[in-house]
Order: C-alpha cells, then sequence, then structure tokens
C-alpha cells in the first residue's frame, strides 16, 4: 500500500501578496475550485493509496483540518510542526510515525503546493514498481519541455536494469541553474527536472537517513513523542526546537548510493513563483495572462490576477505582474521577480501585517474578514461553517453589533441563549459573556459591527472553548 505523505510546511514567498505566511500558497485556490493541497489529497485518495499524512505548521492546523473536511477526506494524521525545519526533519517526523502505524507501507512523500493534471497515470507505474524498489529511495524525474531556471535538475545516469526503460541511476543534482547552463540541460536530454515526489519503503528510508544525517535522525527522534490533540498529532515542542533545519534533497538524496530517478513526462507545475504560475494558464493573443476582473489595452506580456471583484484597468503595460489580493497590490516588472526577498524585507519594515496575514483570517470555525474599520470601529464579516461555534468569551474595551445576513445560528448572551435568523440582530455590550453557534448543515454568515476604544484581537478573554485554544 502507497502511504502519501503531503509536505504543507512551505510559505511561498514568491507569490506575496497572494501567499502570506498566515495562508501560504498550498491553500489558495491558484488553479480551479480547491486548493492545492486539496488536490494533492484527491489525486491519492482517487487511485486507492492510503489515507494521506499531512505535515504542516501547528499555525496552519485548522486550514488543513477544515480543508480535509470539505473535500471529504479523512487524514491518517496531520502532524503539527512548531517551527518550520525545511522538508528533511518534516518527512523523517512522518516516516516515524508511519514506522508505528503503517510500517509496510511505501510512503510517497510529495509537496503540496504542485499543479498536476495527469497524476493517475503515475500511480498506475508506481503500483508496478513497487515490487522492484523496495530497497531503494525513488525521485521522480519530470522531463523538460523548456529551459527553466526555477527548478532544480537531475542529472541521469545507467538505466537502473528495472523492468521498463524509465528508471535510471542518479549522476547528481543540480539547484536551480542559469539560463545558459539551464539550455544546455535541455539540449543534452538526460536532465530532468527534479519534481520534489520520492518513494520509499518505511524501513529504507529510515535507514537510510540514519545512515548519513544520523544527529539529525536522534533529534527527529527524540521530538517524535506523539500525543493526540483534538485532530492533530503533537511532538515534544521543546526537542523540536534542537533540530537542524535541512532540505531532504541535500540531507538525504545527495548522499544515498540507493537513489533511483524514474522518468515522467507529467504535466506537472511547481507554481512557486509569477513566472511559473502564469505558465499555467492560457494566454491570449498579446500573451496576456488575467485572472479576475481587468481591461488591457496596447498590453502584451503581462500577467494579472485580482480577486473580490476588484477591477484592474491597464493601458500600454508591458511584461508586468499585477496582483490585486486583500488589502494589497502588486506591480511589478517580470525581469525584477527575482528582487521579490528585497521589496518583502522593506515590507516587513514598514507594513509587518500586510507581509504577514491576508484580511482573510482563517479560524477552527470558518473565518473572518475585516471590510473596513477606523479610528472606534470595525466590520467583520464572519463565515461560521455548519456544526460549529466561536469560543464562549468576553471583551473589556469593545460592544459588538450581529447582524445575521445568511442562514440560522444560536447566540449566548450571559445566561440568555436565543435563535436568530437572516435579517435579524442582536447588540452585546462590552464585558458580556457571549457566543456564536451554528447548529445547522449549512454556512451562516454575520455582519459584526464593533465599536469601543480598543479594537485589538488581543481584546478576548475565553471561559470555553472546543479548540483547546
Amino acid at each position: 500500500m502507497i502511504l502519501p505523505v503531503l509536505l504543507a510546511g512551505g510559505s511561498g514567498t514568491r507569490l506575496w501578496p497572494l501567499s502570506r505566511q498566515d495562508r501560504p500558497k498550498q491553500f489558495i485556490q491558484l488553479v480551479g475550485q480547491h486548493s492545492l493541497l486539496q488536490k494533492a489529497a484527491l489525486r491519492f485518495v482517487a487511485n486507492g493509496c492510503l489515507p494521506p499524512v499531512v505535515v504542516c505548521s501547528e499555525q496552519h492546523r485548522f486550514m488543513v483540518a477544515q480543508q480535509l473536511l470539505e473535500i471529504g477526506v479523512q487524514a491518517s494524521a496531520i502532524i503539527l510542526e512548531p517551527s518550520g525545519k525545511n522538508t528533511a526533519p518534516a518527512a523523517l517526523v512522518a516516516a516515524l510515525w508511519a514506522q508505528q502505524h503503517q510500517p509496510d507501507a511505501q510512503l510517497f512523500f510529495a509537496p503540496a503546493d504542485h499543479a498536476i493534471s495527469d497524476f493517475d497515470t503515475l500511480l498506475t507505474r508506481l503500483h508496478d514498481l513497487v515490487p522492484d524498489v523496495q530497497n531503494t529511495l525513488l525521485v521522480f524525474g519530470i522531463t523538460p519541455t523548456h529551459a527553466e531556471t526555477g527548478f532544480g535538475y537531475i542529472h541521469c545516469g545507467a538505466h537502473s536494469g528495472i523492468s521498463g526503460d524509465d528508471v535510471y541511476h542518479v549522476e547528481s543534482f543540480t539547484e536551480k541553474p542559469d539560463l545558459g547552463r539551464a539550455q544546455q540541460y535541455l539540449e543534452q536530454g538526460c536532465y530532468v527536472w527534479n519534481s520534489g515526489m520520492l518513494m520509499a519503503g518505511v524501513d529504507t528510508f529510515l535507514t537510510e537517513f540514519k545512515r548519513y544525517r544520523s544527529e539529525m535522525y536522534i533529534q527527529v527522534e527524540r521530538a517524535a513523542n506523539f500525543s493526540a490533540d483534538l485532530d492533530f498529532i503533537r511532538v515534544d515542542q521543546a526537542m523540536w526546537q534542537q533540530v537542524t533545519s535541512e532540505s531532504l534533497d541535500y540531507a538525504l538524496l545527495e548522499n544515498s548510493d540507493k537513489l533511483l530517478v524514474c522518468l515522467s513526462t507529467l504535466h506537472w507545475f511547481d507554481l512557486g513563483s509569477y513566472e511559473q504560475l502564469s505558465r499555467f494558464y492560457n494566454a491570449d493573443n498579446c500573451n496576456n495572462v488575467v485572472l479576475g476582473e481587468a481591461v488591457v489595452v496596447d498590453g502584451k506580456d503581462n500577467f494579472i490576477y485580482t480577486e473580490d471583484n476588484h477591477l484592474v484597468t491597464t493601458l500600454g503595460i508591458k511584461g508586468a505582474v499585477i496582483i490585486h489580493s486583500g488589502d494589497t497590490t502588486l506591480v511589478a516588472s517580470k525581469d525584477s521577480l527575482d528582487d521579490m526577498p528585497k521589496l518583502l524585507n522593506e515590507v516587513s519594515a514598514r507594513f509587518p501585517e500586510r507581509r504577514e496575514f491576508h484580511k482573510r483570517t482563517f479560524r477552527p470555525w470558518g473565518q473572518y474578514e475585516v471590510l473596513n474599520e477606523a479610528d472606534n470601529y470595525k466590520v467583520k464579516r464572519i463565515t461560521l461553517s455548519a456544526h460549529t461555534r466561536l469560543s464562549l468569551q468576553a471583551h473589556q474595551h469593545r460592544s459588538e453589533h450581529w447582524v445575521v445576513v445568511k442562514g440560522t445560528v444560536d447566540v449566548t448572551v450571559d445566561e440568555h441563549l436565543q435563535t436568530l435568523q437572516s435579517g435579524q440582530s442582536i447588540y452585546i455590550q462590552a464585558g458580556q459573556r457571549h457566543r456564536l453557534a451554528n447548529t445547522t448543515d449549512d454556512i451562516a454568515v454575520v455582519i459584526e459591527v464593533q465599536n469601543g476604544e480598543y479594537l485589538g484581537e488581543d481584546d478576548i478573554v475565553r471561559f470555553d472553548d472546543d479548540y483547546g485554544r
């Protein structure tokens, strides 16, 4: 059996402001109606694999749980990282969990932020390969279609001798070459893109990891004192802070003599940058890619993405990336995108909240979005998922007025409980204990108007909470 391990801890900085620290790209609907994480989970479930293990940041745990719930996928485990340590510790902690729960499985490590349109063809090949690769590490390479500088490359060596003509020994890895070298790799024909996907048996993976990174193995093994918390698996936080940060490629794959590469012609996209994202979509006659609402006059070679019915208009613009997401707009020339870290450093210094937080904030019960705010007031749209409720809470510095605009909710104020339907409202004074709940099978939407001298999110006292906050 194949046990998918979805590595969902990345931050996706090159796709800011779409992707922010509180909502990285793997949780965004960049391609179609599902997020990249949801698409990754569905790929495996649809092809008869075991329910996935997801490794993610503790910060994003409720977002992961909600997105899996939305698509009807019950994960084998959602393992929480107290802090990001790159892909090697994330993969290792998942393998140590699998050693306890699915020791005979073939682990399939996959980034949760890639787009793949024909994955079933690869899984068909996987099931054929499993008997022949029990004692190997099998990485998957994508046959290049163009000279790409944003991907790592694998140099294929001699044929492995495994049935079929698509499995080779690995000569070397190259991390994101310059354009000239990428063009050479394309012409030579013995280089493939490194997809970041890896298959290995549990024992083989752990043995090889311990062989080449024994210190890291001990660090992660000490942290892997697993405990359950609601739907999540936690590690020892103090021990995890001592773990070395390193990528799986550097820690293991570039060292192991058991490594093979399987060639594939998948329609695969990393989507790690706006340049790569633009290649995923069809362009118009002037090579413009527009997602959302835009009017482009006398423009070419542009990538435009807008949200929330925000109209972007351009006149005579060429070679630009224009992104409107939430409360922030990015306008950049395509030639300058490599300098995104420089821009983000400036944004972090001057507008740190815009760097970290999207105006749409996810909570375990749903989400809220700030519609308007100024001195002494703030207006939010609260979307409450089915059969969820907020904590029983109170505020010292603000009152709240709730107006139900969709669905039916139960409202508790001090000891009084009442049911409100669309069009009805209630006023909550500062200091009153209150709770909002949705006991129906449908979402509910409430407009919240806050008023007071201080409106920070830390003005909250919780008396009871379903999510242990």
